[in-house]
Parts: structure tokens; C-alpha cells; sequence
């Protein structure tokens, strides 16, 4: 009777092990999953990347992962350690809060809608033609905040 005891205790405390594992496997598996801020950094990536047309390989050469990981980065898959997000902020040759901004604006108000007059389409027109020939990202951004700054 006593050999049963233990067994059944033995049990009952493997069981309660079990149950505590399986919890900390879901817990950590939510706390650790991508959240929509990381696919908005992964896109700002691409954007950054592209904007200086380099491939996929060739950034992920630069930041010392494989092609495979930085496309999981890009598309938010992944979620981006704060020493690789450094490391891929350096070879976009941008600072690391403008990649970090991309994802902290997610849910931030949009501008809201005017209504513009006909001279104001040309205007737009030239300052978009003028903003695309802009290649350096930290100057493209440098335009986005003054024009936010100013308009108020």
C-alpha cells in the first residue's frame, strides 16, 4: 500500500510539472511572437533598402544574417533584436529611431484630408518630382519633419 502512495504521488507531481511546462511554453510563445510594430520596421527596412538599391543578400551581407533572415525581418516574421536593428540602421546608413519611429507610428492619427486649390496640385507635383530625387534617407526625413513641423 505504501509503494502505491509514493506512486500516485509521484504522479500527481509529474502531472503538476507538465501542466507548469506546457504554461510557460504558451506564455512565452505570445509574449515573443511579432506584433504589428514589427512589421512596420520590417517595412521601413525594405523601403530604406530599396530607396538605395541594394538586394536583400547584399544588406544581410552587410549585417552578417542570410538573405532568408533578413526577408523575415523585412516582412515582420521575425521579430529584430535592438543589436541587429543597430547593425541594420548602420549599413542603411540611417539612425536606429528612424527605424524604430516606423514602428512606434503604428495606430498613430492620420493628417486629415483638405481640400487643395488647382494652383496646389502643381506644387505637389513638383515638390513630389523634387522629394523622389532625394536618395539619402536621413535627408528625406529631415523634409518629412520640417514639412510637419510647419504645417503645424
Amino acid at each position: 500500500m505504501a509503494q502505491i502512495a509514493e506512486q500516485e504521488d509521484r504522479a500527481a507531481k509529474l502531472t503538476d510539472s507538465l501542466d507548469l511546462q506546457r504554461q510557460r511554453a504558451l506564455t512565452t510563445s505570445t509574449q515573443r511572437s511579432p506584433m504589428a510594430s514589427d512589421t512596420a520596421v520590417g517595412r521601413e527596412i525594405r523601403e530604406l533598402r530599396r530607396v538605395q538599391r541594394r538586394t536583400q543578400k547584399e544588406l544581410a551581407r552587410m549585417v552578417g544574417v542570410t538573405g532568408a533572415q533578413l526577408h523575415r525581418y523585412e516582412t515582420g516574421t521575425t521579430r529584430i533584436a535592438a543589436s541587429r536593428l543597430i547593425a541594420i540602421a548602420n549599413a542603411l546608413d540611417v539612425r536606429p529611431d528612424v527605424l524604430i519611429a516606423a514602428g512606434s507610428a503604428q495606430g498613430a492619427p492620420t493628417l486629415p484630408a483638405v481640400a487643395l486649390s488647382s494652383s496646389a496640385g502643381d506644387d505637389i507635383a513638383e515638390l513630389l518630382q523634387v522629394f523622389c530625387t532625394i536618395t539619402d534617407p536621413k535627408h528625406r526625413s529631415a523634409l518629412i519633419a520640417v514639412a510637419r513641423m510647419m504645417a503645424g
